[in-house]
């Protein structure tokens, strides 16, 4: 069911026109059984025009909804001079209201005068309707006890489409807030969570969590890694790194990217010793990974300080004992980890 959601949701453009050409097809079929040979062609000059819409449809193509637009109101308005008004074409032009709105992403000042020409279009039919208009008497089409069922078949059309165009937008109002929410608390380079998630979290996890561990993650000679292969290889680096590091990590753990090449791993619940075990083995990962560049193999290592508290209103105590170490293994030797001893 939701690959059809999702089907609906990214052709919408297609998913219209098709629409647009079914209702046709299924009208010229009715019209040519019950006689009314005037309204079969018009329904068969419509449906020979959304052939040719979809066959040279591109994705994303609003040039084909702008066209199709044009063809309901000039369709509408013909059909109700036809049929001596009152047979609910005017439910199309209004219903364009809406799916202008949705389905074409233009200025909004070419929103708004379309959406004015749908408007105006309703109440073009609305006059036919009210004044029983009819250009040329000898081709006015009575259609008896056949109006009720056109007149419910026109709005149900309108009714579909104006909540199918509701639930494209609410989909994409959706869409829209969760990638907002994630920019906000991921860092774009390496979908690690960024400082602002980390300080959220920490503020949630108080409630539940006292022991903890907290890792301060530095990329050895990074600026040697930029200036010998370049900044392309450099975010290469980064990333792969980011990806060894949340593979490595527990369900409850956060990665966080801290800045430039360092790195914040957050265990809640875990000791020190569980802790530097996992870090002993990602840090093995990290030594036997290579990042394929222009046909170059490139290794790197980092160093890692260790520390761990018994309660997270002192986080940044803890953050400060990790630096500290991460910094004394920065100046010896690198490519370690250092713990915090207790």
């Amino acid at each position: 069911m939701s690959k059809i959601f999702d089907f609906l949701a990214n052709k919408k453009n297609t998913v219209f026109l098709s629409t647009c050409l079914y209702v046709h097809v299924t009208a010229f079929m009715y019209y040519l059984y019950y006689g009314a040979t005037y309204l079969a062609i018009v329904n068969v000059l419509s449906s020979a025009l959304y052939i040719i819409l979809l066959i040279i449809a591109k994705s994303g193509n609003e040039r084909n909804i702008m066209i199709a637009f044009l063809e309901i109101m000039i369709y509408s308005v013909i059909c109700e001079l036809l049929t001596v008004g009152s047979c609910g074409f005017i439910y199309y032009p209004l219903g364009m209201v809406a799916v202008i709105f949705h389905l074409v992403s233009t200025t909004r000042a070419k929103k708004t005068l379309l959406q004015v020409m749908s408007i105006i279009g309703t109440f073009i039919i609305y006059l036919i309707d009210i004044t029983n208009y009819v250009p040329i008497k000898n081709i006015a089409i009575d259609l008896g006890y056949h109006k009720p069922f056109i007149v419910f078949a026109n709005l149900l059309v309108t009714v579909i489409t104006m909540v199918y165009v509701s639930y494209l937008y609410i989909t994409e109002q959706e869409q829209n807030r969760a990638i907002l929410e994630y920019n906000i608390n991921h860092d774009q380079l390496t979908g690690l969570y960024n400082r602002r998630y980390f300080y959220s979290a920490i503020e949630t996890i108080k409630r539940s969590t006292k022991e903890f561990s907290l890792a301060m993650v530095d990329l050895d000679n990074f600026k040697k890694i930029n200036d010998t292969y370049g900044h392309e290889v450099g975010d290469a680096v980064l990333k792969d790194l980011s990806e060894i590091l949340m593979n490595s990590m527990g369900e409850n753990d956060i990665a966080v990217r801290w800045g430039g090449e360092e790195f914040i791993l957050f265990m809640p619940g875990t000791d020190m010793n569980s802790a530097e075990k996992m870090l002993e083995k990602m840090l093995e990962s990290i030594r036997e990974h290579q990042v394929n560049f222009a046909g170059k193999s490139i290794n790197f290592t980092a160093t890692i300080g260790l520390a761990s508290g018994n309660d997270l209103h002192k986080y940044e105590q803890v953050i400060n004992t990790a630096d500290q170490m991460l910094y004394y293994g920065k100046n010896n030797g690198k490519n370690r980890i250092i713990k915090e001893i207790p």
